[in-house]
């Protein structure tokens, strides 16, 4: 009689055996947390108050276009550098010294108003006045060119001026902050001792962190005015 052998498996490896492979389940990457961008609007309430202003002043401006003329954005190049006809013809260096030029204007007037007790209430003023700008320039582009305005809006003038107006954002806040330091120091809380302290070369410092920020939008304004520029003729 012959004796069939047997195969002992161990437990375990009866289990891999019978076990079946789980299904991954596709989960969509998230590209933006919702509540991350809350958590961040609730953390800089005051960055979020100037950037609706930006935006107001944008949509006043792109509405104002519709009466402005070529002379007019003459006029006001040097604060936006908006003659967009220079930026075609001038020297590398011209262009790069207008852009920064225009965003150290803003910075300063920022850098200034917040040495002043009055600074809080005034500051709101500038980036609305920065949007204003960008919204004029952008809506002449497009309501005297069309199409081809819209194009060299984007790929010439947006990537430099929306870090441009971010510094601006910064200035600001931080103008805004030093202010109401100044403000609080001469109140009543200054005789109690609650009243935060303040640091001129801390509010210096931050300035020109600032200042270098201006300076990378000054940078890319000038590599797509290089890049793109010449694809355009007006």
């Amino acid at each position: 009689m012959i004796m069939k052998r047997t195969r002992i498996i161990p437990i375990h490896y009866r289990r891999k055996e019978t076990e079946k492979p789980k299904k991954k389940s596709f989960r969509p990457v998230k590209i933006i947390d919702a509540k991350n961008l809350m958590d961040a609007v609730r953390a800089n309430p005051a960055v979020v108050f100037l950037a609706a202003l930006l935006l107001l002043g944008t949509v006043f401006g792109s509405v104002f276009a519709r009466k402005a003329d070529f002379p007019l954005m003459e006029k006001l190049d040097f604060l936006f550098f908006s003659n967009y006809q220079t930026r075609l013809v001038q020297p590398f260096a011209a262009v790069f010294a207008a852009s920064l030029g225009s965003v150290f204007l803003f910075v300063l007037v920022c850098f200034l108003l917040g040495l002043s007790v009055w600074g809080m209430f005034l500051l709101p003023v500038v980036p609305f006045f920065r949007g204003f700008g960008f919204g004029l320039a952008s809506g002449y582009l497009y309501a005297a060119y069309g199409f081809q305005g819209f194009l060299f809006n984007a790929a010439v003038v947006l990537p430099g001026a929306f870090l441009s107006m971010i510094s601006i954002l910064l200035a600001a806040r931080e103008g805004i902050f030093f202010s109401r330091k100044i403000l609080s120091s001469c109140g009543p809380s200054a005789a109690k001792g609650s009243a935060a302290p303040l640091s001129f070369w801390d509010y210096l410092s931050r300035f020109g962190s600032i200042m270098i920020l201006a300076f990378a939008a000054a940078v890319i304004d000038l590599i797509t005015t290089v890049c793109f520029a010449g694809a355009f003729s007006f």
